[in-house]
């Protein structure tokens, strides 16, 4: 990770005007500030019916989840850097920043410099990290997970970062392009395997 990220949209967003009523409905609560569907939505109602089951995974992971949310952002926030997958940092960028968190620790935690980060955050990205590059944690992360979090929540951190990686995936594969500059510069991180936390 990450691989090649095309230059221009390799799939072109639906317009509004193609979509079915019941999927307008599903994506009433993803709108921008001027009332623009996202692109990341718009871009996967090319299949519709996928989207709006996909659509009710995805608003428990972002709204429902029982991680704090500013590590939950601090997570995907990693997983984009590792990525490289622009859009999705961009918007992420944007809701860590309205939750409180400062460019300063969303950095950190993009780039791997942790060590100024509470201790629940550290075990979070290095388990975000595994997750990536072994899908599964080892016996020693596990029991630092157990330590901090209950059943529940370590479940909402797997769904966290498979919904994640899907989703960079997705932009990456595809194309889906930033909507305007970035917020914040994506980090362009070393060829790196694991981080040590």
């Amino acid at each position: 990770m990450p691989g090649d990220v095309p230059e221009k949209a390799r799939v072109r967003p639906v317009d509004e005007a193609d979509l079915q009523e019941k999927t307008l409905a599903a994506l009433a609560p993803y709108r921008d500030q001027n009332g623009r569907i996202y692109t990341i939505w718009a871009t996967l109602a090319h299949h519709e019916d996928a989207l709006r089951r996909y659509l009710v995974f995805s608003n428990h992971v972002l709204g429902k989840n029982t991680l704090p949310l500013t590590s939950r952002e601090l997570m995907i926030l990693r997983i984009a850097a590792r990525a490289q997958a622009a859009y999705e940092w961009d918007q992420h960028v944007r809701i860590a920043r309205r939750a409180g968190l400062a460019d300063e620790t969303i950095l950190a935690a993009a780039t791997g410099a942790w060590d100024g980060l509470d201790a629940l955050d550290q075990v979070l990205l290095a388990a975000t990290d595994s997750l990536i590059d072994r899908q599964s944690v080892d016996d020693e992360l596990w029991g630092r997970l157990e330590a901090h979090l209950s059943v529940e929540q370590i479940i909402d951190v797997l769904y966290t970062v498979g919904q994640y990686l899907t989703i960079a995936t997705v932009i990456n594969t595809l194309g889906v392009q930033a909507e305007g500059d970035l917020a914040l510069p994506l980090p362009q991180l070393s060829d790196q395997k694991e981080v040590p936390a």
